[in-house]
This record gives structure tokens, sequence and C-alpha cells, in this order.
């Protein structure tokens, strides 16, 4: 499973290469990679192409003028794209459930043929579920999906904010459990106002470093 994710900008970038693959192309040129993206200087490409480098997407090839060469044309590793929406509360309800499909990264395919339905992955903030194996940073698979069985751990959306907890239905109320031996984390115990938004499918520990891409200022309206 290849675990670093790409931002919106750089899936762009690399959905143009695999576009060159797919089609029996030669890599493209810096200008013409600066053509389709809509830049100003083959610099911003340039920086591009170092994170998705370093971030295990490609190698290039020194001294050649076509020198690109992708690592998982079509999934050659077994893998599909999932998009990253924003981040979920393990601690309390402070965070909005919203789409900001701000990030992409690369996920087993077995684990969503066999999962079924749609699938996104969620950054996790806090530390009331790391008895879970779920601590801030780290990126939780969620399947869509309203159904779910006491014991599941769920997405659950409360007044229109999202948090991640293991479920409990019992005399007509709904438990949210943290799973922390921390005593200041409680179980926020509900009626029937509030939806499973999934169930966990897994975790997927954060990355120990992230590459970030340096991209000029003066670039950023282009996008």
């Amino acid at each position: 499973m290849h675990i670093t994710p790409l931002t919106f900008k750089q899936k762009c970038v690399l959905d143009i290469l695999r576009d060159f693959e797919r089609q029996g192309l030669e890599s493209p040129t810096l200008k013409q990679l600066r053509l389709r993206l809509a830049c100003k200087s083959l610099r911003t490409v340039t920086q591009y192409l170092d994170v998705l480098e370093r971030k295990g997407y490609l190698v290039r090839h020194p001294g050649m003028k076509r020198n690109i060469e992708l690592r998982n044309v079509d999934g050659a590793w077994g893998t599909v794209s999932i998009p990253v929406v924003a981040n979920v509360g393990c601690d309390d309800l402070s965070l909005f459930a919203q789409q900001n499909y701000d990030e992409f990264m690369e996920v087993d395919k077995q684990i969503v043929e066999d999962a079924g339905g749609d699938i996104v992955a969620v950054r996790a903030i806090g530390d009331s579920m790391n008895d879970a194996g779920i601590n801030t940073g780290d990126y939780v698979l969620i399947r869509f999906t309203e159904q779910a069985e006491n014991g599941d751990r769920v997405a659950a959306i409360v007044n229109d904010m999202v948090t991640v907890k293991r479920l409990e239905r019992r005399d007509g109320m709904t438990i949210l459990w943290p799973e922390s031996k921390d005593p200041k984390f409680k179980p926020i115990i509900l009626r029937e106002n509030f939806k499973i938004a999934g169930k966990v499918l897994c975790v997927i520990p954060a990355p120990q470093m992230e590459v970030t891409e340096v991209v000029p200022l003066q670039e950023e309206s282009e996008w």
C-alpha cells in the first residue's frame, strides 16, 4: 500500500503523466507539461516533479529529454486513488464534516473491492481512539454506509459534525465510545438525532515525514 498522500495539484500532474503513458506516448517534456497545466514557469513544473519523485510516484533519468518513468501506471502496484476528506475529530465534535478533496492516496485495490461501496480516507485528530490504534495524523479508511452493528467503529455525524468512535446501541440509546485509557475522554450518549456516515475499514499510520510542495505564490492563481 502506498501511503504518501498527494495534494489535488500533485494529482493533476500525475494524471497528465498517466494519460500520456496509457496512450502509448513518450513521457512529456517540461514544456508540454507546462502547457497542459497552464503554468507560467518551467520551475513550477519541476517542483511538482521533484515532489512526486520524492513521494515515490515516478523516477527521472538524468541526461534524457523525456526522462520521466511512472511507478504505478494503471494501478501497477495494485492500488487505486482514494480521496482524503478534511479531518475527523476523535476527541470531540468540534470539526465539521465536509468533503474537501484536498489530498489523494494510493490504497490497495483489494481493500476497496472487498469492502464494496464508496470509500474515502480521513485524517484523524485527537487521541480518544488511541487504544484502537487511531492517533492524530493517521489516515482512517471509511466506507460510506448507514448500517452498523454494536462494536463497529464508525464515523458518526452529530449536528453536522463528525467523529470516529465505537458504536453501541442499547435501551433505545446510542452510545459512541472512545477507546482510550485516559479518563478525560467520555462517551457520547444520543437518542436518534444522529447519523452514521460510515464504518471504519482500516487505519493507515501517518507517514514519519510528510513531503510538501513548494510553489511560487504568484503561481497559485493559475489553479
